[in-house]
């Protein structure tokens, strides 16, 4: 008969449930890990949804810094962060340029500063704690996030405003006294160079190859200085071969002129690093305008002889030479920048020697004859500048304004006021730079008429008078500079409408009138001849000075203003006006910074 255990013996050596005893002892030590893995899963996500907040709101602020505060809080509310607070919200100016160390790319600015181009937003809330407050107490956590947003808008353009025109002969006049050697360039080569496309970001790619260029930032080609033989070579090197042949006679003549990059593009801020890489990769320019642009920022075209070429009534030649100034160094073939960019183009000035037909005057009196008639003539023209006002990157209808610019003419000397172009008539002492004004106190008189006075004298052999010279000096001033505006919608831009003309023009005529006007035009015999007012031929002489006035403005006005134009013409230059192009408008997305 088996013999039974004592029972507590056994209850104590039974094992069975052992896991159930444990998993009882540390329930509560589990069920605590489970709730803080739970809450610190719920702190997670509250923070990426915070995150992401703070990203939508700097996103949204840099689309519209003006009101920036307004859209934070728009988002805030939107996304129903109702409880989020914003602990600080800042714009500023980030640099995408990898020569500078992360830290260092943003430099915080006040609200309404120039050159904003990021906002810094950082939001705070509370988020809960649902099983950890066994352990802590607390029932909410307060959380934070910082984000960055950046966006740069900015413009390229050009102006034509007293840009010497450049074709044909003038071409390689320009090219032959720049190179200092014979170029010829036939009028289907300069056709083909005007109809060939450059990108300008795969120019300066192959310009930095041509010339070593190895900075981190690549923006800093803009800041180059080259031999004009390595723009060539990498005009070649991106053009089809068949166009970048025509350009091998220039490449080999080159070596030796020296030009900037500015004097082609300029204006941007090359800090911007990447971003201003971008923008100038999307400006396109015509093969011959850089040829263009290199001459006319050489130091020595500085005076141009003109061939005029036309026939005029009454007109038998007219000798023509342009002298432009200089204008500032940051002022290219086209300005790239941001707000507040500017272009400037230099004030010009035309001399022109105008000889007339003698019978224009008609009849000076009995045994009065003119020999000789000519005017020598100035025109002195104001410079330009147009500034770019406003870029709008939120164009969010067709009649949006994408770009405003200001522009204006550049001032001539204090004593002309505001004119936008000065006359005048006789001889006039030039500054000793182009880029000074011509100042009206030195204008003197010149010779503008050569008489034959023939006095008969009854039973006495004729009193001839030969060579008496009348002088004359006149000036008027043209137009009044006023500043203008001009602006470019999304539409307008879409459909490649963005070339706008300001000022005024058919004020030459006017000028000429006011400068011919007996109110303003002084004559006189030439000093060396004074005393024959007093003598036998006195009274011829006066009289001939009495009826100058009204037949010089009656007889000349009409050629010698045709005379003017046929100048301003073939110079390609225009009194007091002037055309902007919008080459480019340049937004770039936004961005967010890590």
């Amino acid at each position: 008969m088996p013999i039974e255990r004592n029972p507590v013996a056994k209850f104590l050596a039974d094992e069975d449930g052992a896991v159930a005893v444990i998993v009882a002892l540390l329930l509560t030590v589990l069920l605590g890990f489970v709730a803080l893995g739970v809450d610190v899963a719920s702190l997670y996500r509250e923070r990426a949804q915070l995150q992401s907040v703070s990203d939508l709101a700097a996103m949204s602020a840099i689309a519209d810094t003006d009101n920036a505060e307004t859209r934070v809080s728009d988002v805030i509310a939107m996304n129903s962060r109702t409880s989020a607070s914003v602990l600080d919200l800042t714009t500023g100016r980030f640099l995408r340029n990898p020569e500078l160390p992360p830290g260092q790319r943003f430099t915080p600015l006040p609200d309404g500063s120039p050159g904003i181009n990021a906002v810094t937003v950082a939001l705070a809330d509370v988020a809960p704690i649902h099983f950890a407050t066994i352990f802590s107490g607390q029932t909410s956590v307060e959380l934070d996030r910082r984000a960055m947003a950046t966006r740069t808008g900015a413009a390229s353009f050009a102006l034509d405003s007293h840009i010497l025109r450049l074709d044909g002969d003038r071409l390689n006049e320009g090219l032959s006294e720049l190179l200092r050697a014979s170029v010829s360039l036939s009028a289907g080569d300069i056709q083909v160079l005007a109809e060939a496309s450059l990108n300008l970001g795969e120019l300066l790619d192959a310009l930095g190859n041509e010339i070593g260029f190895d900075a981190r930032n690549p923006a800093e080609i803009l800041n180059a200085t080259m031999d004009a033989a390595a723009l060539i070579r990498a005009m070649q090197a991106i053009l089809p071969a068949d166009v970048a042949s025509r350009l091998a006679g220039i490449s080999a003549l080159s070596g030796g002129v020296s030009m900037s990059v500015a004097s082609l593009v300029g204006g941007i801020d090359a800090d911007l690093g990447l971003t201003a890489d971008d923008f100038v990769a999307g400006i396109e320019v015509a093969a011959l305008d850089v040829i263009r642009a290199i001459i006319l920022t050489s130091p020595n075209q500085e005076s141009v002889s003109l061939d005029v070429g036309v026939s005029i009534a009454g007109v038998s030649n007219v000798d023509a030479t342009v002298i432009s100034g200089e204008p500032p160094a940051t002022s290219g073939w086209i300005a790239l920048g941001e707000e507040g960019v500017q272009l400037h183009r230099a004030a010009a000035r035309i001399q022109v020697e105008t000889e007339l037909s003698p019978a224009l005057l008609g009849n000076l009196g009995v045994g009065v004859s003119v020999a000789e008639l000519r005017l020598p003539l100035y025109v002195e023209l104001a410079g330009s500048t147009a500034t770019l006002e406003r870029i709008n990157c939120r164009l969010t209808e067709p009649t949006s304004i994408a770009a405003r610019f200001l522009t204006a003419h550049t001032p001539l000397h204090p004593a002309n006021g505001t004119a936008v172009a000065a006359l005048y008539l006789g001889n006039i002492e030039m500054p000793a730079s182009p880029t000074n004004a011509i100042n009206p106190s030195h204008l003197e008189f010149a010779d503008i008429l050569r008489l034959d006075v023939v006095i008969d004298l009854p039973l006495l052999p004729d009193i001839v008078l030969a060579d008496v010279t009348v002088q004359a000096r006149s000036m008027a001033r043209v137009g009044r500079s006023k500043v203008e505006t001009i602006q470019f919608t999304q539409a307008q831009i879409t459909a490649g409408d963005t070339t706008a003309g300001f000022g005024s023009g058919d004020l030459l005529t006017t000028g000429i009138a006011s400068l011919l006007s007996p109110e303003t035009t002084e004559f006189r015999i030439k000093p060396e001849q004074g005393d024959l007012l007093s003598g036998v031929g006195g009274p011829v002489i006066e009289t001939v000075l009495e009826l100058l006035p009204a037949r010089l403005l009656a007889a000349l006005a009409a050629p010698l203003d045709n005379a003017i134009d046929a100048t301003l013409e073939a110079a390609g230059l225009h009194v007091g006006e002037g055309d902007l192009t919008l080459t480019g408008h340049h937004c770039e997305p936004i961005r967010l910074v890590q």
